[in-house]
């Protein structure tokens, strides 16, 4: 799985020129807590025949977030009165108070590196970029954004937790990866469908659980059979948390 498949790409974005007042209205109105900032660039469309035809570029310049906007609500209620003529702080322009967002991804990084860096860097979102040729120059082209939550709907989707059925957990001992080829074998054998298989490294990066879910309502048959084959396994919790049944 790559970024381009879970990716936003219904953009809104502000322009850097913008004022803060209108990024806060922006922010309110859709319930982020960040903005893109970024130029629009309308440049003749190569893929078209007809020569009028134009795509729009939204060339990244940086990040806004709801923490900028609270740092410069914070710093102007310190400023002491005597500076009460300055400009508003909600005056100031977006590109004075935005980051350049120099961490991003491109649409096939893959979905693991991405958690991975946001993850390490503690945050919650990711620029998605391409990069093109622009006035002699690589340009970073904003085409999607990428954040945690993204990430586990993606991920939950991947081990079918949408679609209706339930989810086994069984034990691998030392990392004994038998039991699990076993139960494959016999859902296969009783037209079980399995929806996915997760087998995660712990830690030393040798996993000791398959969280398995599968789509049907009526296991009893197979919980039977896996009973008959002495096949360890619980339901949706680890065995150390279930209740693990132990054939005999």
């Amino acid at each position: 799985m790559i970024v381009r498949d879970i990716m936003s790409t219904n953009l809104t974005t502000v322009a850097p020129d913008a004022t803060l007042a209108h990024a806060v209205n922006l922010l309110r109105q859709h319930g982020f807590h960040h903005l893109p900032v970024a130029r629009v660039r309308h440049m003749a469309d190569p893929e078209s025949k007809s020569k009028k035809k134009h795509k729009t570029l939204l060339l990244l310049e940086g990040m806004l977030t709801s923490h900028d906007i609270d740092m410069q609500a914070a710093l102007a209620r310190q400023e002491a009165s005597s500076r009460a003529l300055q400009r508003s702080w909600l005056e100031r322009r977006v590109v004075e108070v935005m980051h350049r967002a120099l961490i991003r991804v491109t649409p096939t990084t893959s979905a693991p590196s991405a958690a991975q860096i946001l993850v390490e860097r503690n945050l919650n979102y990711l620029p998605v970029v391409s990069y093109e040729q622009l006035d002699g120059e690589s340009k970073a082209v904003l085409v999607g954004l990428v954040t945690r939550s993204d990430l586990l709907v993606a991920l939950s989707r991947a081990m079918g937790a949408f679609e209706p059925g339930m989810q086994l957990t069984l034990t691998l001992p030392l990392g004994d990866i038998t039991p699990l080829a076993r139960f494959l074998d016999i859902a296969s054998q009783m037209h079980v469908h399995i929806r996915s298989v997760l087998a995660a490294p712990a830690e030393g990066g040798v996993p000791s659980l398959a969280v398995v879910r599968l789509g049907t309502i009526n296991p009893a048959p197979l919980l039977m059979r896996l009973q008959q084959e002495s096949i360890q396994y619980a339901f949706g919790a680890s065995p150390a948390e279930g209740d693990t049944i132990h054939a005999e």
